[in-house]
Formats: structure tokens, sequence, C-alpha cells
């Protein structure tokens, strides 16, 4: 192969394209020639020694001549199949015909040892390949390089770790046989061709906007066997700093923010981290002697356990002479593409803290396929990251209790285990979510008594729930007596909640209190073995306007093991909208006795819109019991695509005939992988329920 030399590779991508593809071209073509021209010249000697070996002529000795008129055969005119064919087969001076044997015995000879020759060095010929798809991959999303003017490349290195050039996917490249390193980089402008992958280190600005990130090498063999594929991770995080005011101090008039961090660049060589510390600085106004600070510092994320981020405000007066300087201390995760938000109180008579922040810092492996599997978990923005170590009920008491902190935000560790008591009369809004769990996680476990709600004086925006596994050791979720608040929504979001003993929801109203709860929300969830008798589900108010107008249940499981009263119900005195909206949602009934599903029967309702859609029925019902759905003063209402297990009936359905659900084929003990397990898996694939994506997402795998 055709070796180029150093100034080749330094220059442009194009010319350099340029040149590595015609030159293997002319270099092929120009070989190949000149092994059939020396192949037709043996031919020609061939021909000496067929025509004198029978004559006994010497077949060294002597000129070539024209075998009619004796003349000696020039040597311009001795050319193998050119002369010939030049002087149109004939002597240049008798004009005898000369025969098209010795032509033809000069081109054959040249074919055979051009084929000879390729056969021989097949190997070799074709150990190169040209790279024609490369496929790169951003945070495993999808990425193009130099789609415009910018220039992205690839770097390409031997196995030793040699640089042999870069590229962009807007070309495609040729390499020889052997072991390359190809690695790739979001960085706009080329970093220096490094002479070695030992010296490709890329510092992030940490004051910079866009986010550099370079990949993992990818080891790779000439000829190619399939595309090009690099996958390339941000190695870049965010912290943000927010602090409140607590008193003036009109003795400074601006804030110089200076964070100190052991920041990281990325050696691709063996996959490690070079570290070198730096110092960042922010200055901010302020004219009151008192300011709400936000910034946001871009930084690398930190390589080794207890490594610390430390931060120092300095309080500068108008000539930046520093008047006082105060430091917060702490280890914070600076995880990729991700923020780390720490609190706290900028003008306190005391030394800033760190207001209920723990975090720990692990070092990283780097695997292809998943940049993290040991790193921390990435925080939501303003939620308070609690540890399995840590106290959940004093930390949300605390939080609760504390005036500056406007709403709770709990985040719960994947597969740990919490307990939180009873929440009585909470003011503000609360949220508390689990960490997605990953492969052969569970859901982080919370076991928690009953909640209620106290706040007449404002609108809570929400109580959400997520990515939990619920165990309520009192009667009810949610428990409710004269208490007056408004609430936005109230959502359940891909929890668990197993053997609740009475309600999600009881109310108990004396006296005309403000109880409202704009929005119910059920997403992705699973409630196994419900026992609440008679008092339903969601239990509301049956004294005055209930408290719930719009419900909306969605890819949810409902499973009774004692539920004679509906799942909605105490909607008799209702006045205004009302919106419920039940969708591919699996419901299953074990009670014999009278079982209602939804009690939807409001009286002086001015609308009422009632969508029902993609769901399964099942259960035990005995025969003459069981109501599906008891409704009035119905707007508009869709009953579609519903299905119940082949023998289940109850004795009132309460819609039109054309509206009662389908019966399938199977019914639930054949449908159901185990009833008596609570696993609703279908077992059944050619099952109209399976194909038609009938019921719960969750059992349809």
């Amino acid at each position: 192969m055709v070796k180029y030399p150093y100034a080749v590779l330094q220059r442009s991508k194009k010319e350099r394209m340029v040149i590595y593809m015609t030159g293997i071209l002319w270099y092929d073509t120009v070989i190949c020639v000149l092994v059939f021209i020396f192949g037709s010249v043996i031919g020609s000697f061939l021909n000496v020694v067929i025509y004198r070996t029978p004559l006994h002529m010497s077949i060294v000795n002597g000129p070539s001549h024209c075998f009619s008129c004796g003349e000696r055969i020039k040597p311009y005119d001795l050319v193998p199949i050119f002369s010939w064919i030049f002087l149109g087969g004939k002597c240049r001076k008798c004009k005898a015909p000369i025969s098209a044997r010795y032509t033809v015995v000069e081109a054959l000879t040249g074919i055979m040892l051009l084929l000879g020759i390729t056969a021989c060095s097949e190997e070799e010929r074709y150990a190169t390949s040209v790279v024609k798809e490369i496929q790169l991959f951003l945070d495993d999303q999808p990425w193009a390089v130099n789609t415009g003017a910018s220039n992205k490349p690839l770097f390409i290195y031997t196995a030793d770790g040699e640089y042999v050039a870069n590229y962009s996917s807007l070309y495609r490249f040729q390499l020889p046989n052997g072991s390359y390193n190809i690695i790739s980089t979001t960085q706009s402008d080329s970093i220096p061709s490094p002479k070695n992958l030992n010296d490709i280190v890329i510092h992030q600005d940490p004051t910079a906007k866009t986010k550099y990130a370079i990949s993992a090498p990818v080891a790779y063999k000439s000829p190619f066997d399939e595309p090009l594929s690099v996958r390339m991770y941000n190695r870049t995080g965010v912290l943000r700093l927010k602090a409140t005011d607590r008193k003036s101090d009109k003795s400074y008039s601006k804030l110089r923010a200076v964070v100190s961090s052991p920041i990281s660049g990325y050696k691709l060589s063996d996959a490690t981290f070079v570290k070198a510390p730096i110092d960042v600085q922010r200055e901010k106004e302020t004219t009151t002697g008192g300011v709400n600070y936000t910034d946001d510092f871009v930084l690398f994320q930190t390589q080794s356990e207890g490594e610390q981020v430390s931060v120092r405000i300095d309080y500068l007066d108008k000539n930046n002479t520093v008047v006082q300087s105060k430091a917060i201390d702490g280890a914070f995760s600076i995880l990729p593409d991700d923020t780390v938000q720490v609190a706290f109180a900028l003008n306190n008579v005391d030394e800033p803290v760190i207001q209920d922040y723990t975090v720990t810092i692990a070092s990283e492996g780097w695997n292809e396929e998943d940049i993290n599997p040991e790193a921390p978990m990435r925080i939501p923005d303003g939620y308070r990251y609690v540890s399995p170590e840590e106290n959940l009920e004093s930390i949300c008491k605390s939080m609760l209790a504390d005036a500056s902190v406007n709403e709770v935000k709990l985040f719960l560790k994947a597969g740990a285990t919490y307990k939180l008591g009873t929440q009585t009369e909470i003011p503000k809004a609360l949220y508390i979510m689990g960490q997605a769990p990953g492969d052969g996680e569970e859901l982080a476990f919370m076991e928690m008594g009953n909640m209620s709600i106290n706040c007449p004086d404002a609108i809570i925006e929400a109580f959400h729930f997520e990515n939990l596994k619920i165990k309520v050791t009192t009667s009810d979720f949610f428990k409710f007596k004269n208490q007056a608040f408004h609430v936005s929504t109230i959502s359940w979001k891909n929890c668990e909640i197993s053997d609740l003993v009475r309600t999600m929801w009881y109310q108990e109203v004396d006296a005309a209190q403000k109880q409202i709860a704009d929005h119910i929300v059920i997403e992705n969830c699973r409630f196994l073995g419900l026992n609440s008798g008679g008092s339903g589900l969601f239990g509301l108010s049956t004294k005055q306007d209930a408290p719930v107008h719009n419900f909306v249940f969605k890819n949810s499981t409902f499973h009774a093991n004692n539920l004679t009263r509906a799942l909605i119900t105490g909607l008799g005195s209702m006045t205004g909208e009302l919106n419920v909206t039940i969708e591919n949602c699996t419901f299953v009934s074990m009670a014999p006795a009278a079982m209602t599903f939804f009690d939807l029967n409001p009286k002086n309702t001015s609308s009422f819109h009632l969508v029902v859609r993609n769901n399964l029925f099942s259960g035990v019902c005995e025969v003459g019991q069981g109501t599906w759905f008891t409704t009035r003063n119905v707007t508009s209402k869709t009953f579609e695509n519903n299905y119940r297990t082949n023998g289940f009936v109850v004795a009132n359905w309460g819609v039109d005939t054309a509206e009662i659900p389908v019966e399938t084929a199977l019914p639930m003990e054949t449908l159901f992988k185990d009833v008596a397990g609570r696993d609703f898996t279908i077992t059944d694939k050619n099952s109209e329920v399976y194909t038609n994506g009938i019921g719960d997402p969750h059992w349809i795998k």
C-alpha cells in the first residue's frame, strides 16, 4: 500500500481526501498496466522460442527479421501488441502479412501474468477499506458532524497510539488493514493534531455556554465489517448557587462568588481524567446591601470520591475593596448535562451554611453503552435529596415549618426504605419523587401515615407522588375533617400502593369549608388489594359540592379485594362542571358482593363529559350483583374499545347495549398470568387484549 508523507496529512480534509482517493486509484491502475506490459514482453520472447526452436535456430543470437523479405525489424517495430496494431499486421517494407498469432500470444501472456499476480496478492490488494457510513451518538442521541461550516473531526490513531489523520463524516476515507482507535469531539474548531493518543486532553472553560464533549476511543479494524459507530458523552455539569436575603447591609455594593474546583479533561489513551484546579469568579452589583443571588458555573465532573468544590462569597464596596468574606464548603456532584443546586443564606449573621444538602461524589468507569453505571444519581432541579440514612419525617416536617421554603420537594433513592408518619394540615405544596429504578432495582419504598391539607388563604400548586412503592399504615391516604384548602393538582405517577386499608380520599365535613382539588390524576400506577368496603376509593363529601371536578385515570391497574362502593363516589351534590377520563386501565374486582365501579351520579352539574376508552374489566361477581356505571346529567360520553374477560358479568351495566365491554375469548384465569399473585401479565399474545393494546400497558410485555 502506498505510504503518504507527513506533509500530506497536514493538508486540509478536502485536499487530503482527494489525494488519498486519487492516489489509491492511480497506484492500482499503474501497477496493473506495468504488469500487463511486462507479461506481453514475455509473450514476445515466447513467440521467438516457438518459431526458432523447431528450426534449430538460436533463440538468443540473431536479430528479428521479416520472414518474407528478410529485412531486419527495427526496435520501434518490436513493441508487443502495439507495433502489430500500428503497422496494420504487415511488414513495414514489403507489406507481407504478419500472423496475428504473435499478438494473441503476447496479449494472453500479459493477461495471465496479471491474473496470476492478482491471485497471489489477493489478501494484500484488498487489505484496505473505504469507510462509507459513520454513525455518531452524543449522550446516546444521533448526532451529525460538519453539517455546516463547522469543523468537528474524527481523530484516527493506530493501535500503538500513533496519530494518522482526522476526518469528518462529510467525507469517505480509506484505511489500510490494521487496528485503529477512533474518537470524536464536539469542539467547533479542530484541536491541534496531537501526535499521540496520549496527548488529547480537552479542558472545559467553566464560563463557556457551550459544553464540549469528547468520545471514548472506539476500537476498529480495517477492512470494516460494519458502519463506523462512535459514542460521545457530555462530561460537563452546572453548579447553581442560589441565595436569599436575610438582612440588609449597605456596607457593600457588589457580590463576588469564587468557585474553586478540580475540573477535569478527558485522557483518551486509558479512559482517565486529567485534573487542573481552577478558580471561577462572578460579580454582581447590588444597590440595597442585599441581593437574591443566583448564578451558574459550568464545570467538568470531579473525578474521585472526597474531592470538594469550594465556594467563597466576597462582599465588595464601591472601590472593590473586600468588606468581608464568607465560605461555603461542601462536596458537590457535578453530573454530565445536569444541574446541582446549592441554597444558602446570604446575609445571615453567622457563616452561610448549605441548607439540608448532602451528596457524595463517586468515581466513574467508562462504559460505551452506559456512561455512568456507578455514578451518583441525578437529582432533579429544586429537589432535596434524602439519603436512606436520614430521617425523612424529620426533614419533611422541618421544611414544612420553614417559612422561607415555598414548596417541599424530596428526592428518594431507588430501592431504599423510608418512613413518613402522619402529616396533618400541610400548608404548602409537597412533591415526593423516587429515583427512577434501573435494571434489577425496585422503587423507593415509603411507609406513611395519612395526610391532610390546611391552607385557607392561598392556592397550592400540587401534591405529587412519583416512582414510589407506598404502604399506608393508617386507614386512609388523605383524610379530611374541616380543613380549608385549594390544590390545583393531586397526582400519582408510576406508584404502587398495596393493601390500602380504606381509601385514598376520606372526607368528613361538618361545616361549609372550602375544600377544592381541581384535578386528580393517576397515571401508570398499580393499586393492589383495595379494601375500602363501602367507602369507595375516592369517597367525596355528600353534604355539599364535591371538592374534585376533574378525574384522569390512565395506564393504571385497580385490583380490589373488598371494594363494594365505587372507585369514585359522593358526587350527588356536585354543581358546575364534571370531567372524567378513564383510559387504558385494568380493573379486577375480587369481591363477590355488589361491587360498583363508578358512581357518577351528580344531580346539579352544568356539564358532564365522560370518556371511557381501551379499558379491561375483570373479576368475580355473584349472579345478580354488581354495577358498572351509574350516571346522570351526562353532556357527552365516549365508550369505545372496552373489554371484559370471558364470563365476567354484572347485574347492571348502566349504559346502552352497544357501550357494554366486549367479551374476550379467554377467561380471567387463563388470560392473566397469576391472579392470586396479582400478576396480570397477558399470557396470550394472540388475544384481542394484547393485539389491541387494551388495559394497563404495564401488563402487555
